[in-house]
């Protein structure tokens, strides 16, 4: 057995993945590491890696060279060092330089990067779903039950903003990263208003 088949039947793609910063979703899909994407759709197997967007494919040697620019010896020796697999491997006759570290570096802040967007896009539309449904609690548990009832001032509220959180809600789904960028601060406003509401009337 050579080096290179000790080492890809020692560490598993997703194994790697994971320790190299790759965001891993349900399904063992991730965020391909190779193109920008907001979508995971790099599938992490046993034994190979394969991206429906950009078709990047290969097994856990071939991760490394492309995550740090190296030649397959020394994506075997980085592997054989992060993992501690403790395998000979024989540099004696030959110099292999370390690995890019600027390149290592680099590659982690863009995933770092891809993260914090998903999470500002997560934050932003869950403001405005506890909003929406905030304002539908309101107006179904205190809807007057009848003519003679004193308007309660949550109802009153509901119905006035209701529209409006409905159709931002809505409206989200079809808007781009631009546009999610352009409604910020009117997703700060509602964020805002959302917390009042609570501290003033509660749930």
């Amino acid at each position: 057995m050579t080096i290179f088949e000790e080492v890809k039947e020692l560490v598993n793609v997703g194994a790697a993945a994971r320790h190299y910063g790759a965001e891993v979703h349900r399904g063992n899909m991730a965020l391909c590491p190779f193109h920008k994407e907001r979508t995971p759709s790099c599938k992490l197997y046993e034994d190979h890696y394969y991206c429906f967007g950009c078709q990047a494919h290969g097994d856990v040697i071939r991760l490394v060279q492309e995550l740090f620019g190296l030649k397959p010896i020394e994506a075997v020796k980085q592997l054989n060092s992060d993992f501690a697999l403790g395998l000979d491997v024989d540099c004696t006759n030959k110099f292999v330089p370390p690995p890019d570290m600027e390149a290592v570096a680099r590659r982690r802040r863009e995933i770092a990067e891809r993260k914090a967007e998903k999470a500002r896009v997560e934050h932003m539309y869950d403001v405005l779903l506890r909003y929406f449904t905030l304002l539908d609690k309101y107006k179904m548990c205190y809807a007057p039950k009848s003519p003679d009832d004193e308007t309660d001032r949550r109802f009153v509220y509901a119905l006035q903003n209701i529209g409006y959180a409905e159709y931002m809600l809505e409206a989200w789904g079809s808007f781009d990263k631009d546009q999610q960028e352009e409604i910020k601060p009117e997703v700060d406003r509602i964020e805002r208003e959302y917390k009042r509401i609570l501290d003033e009337w509660g749930e």
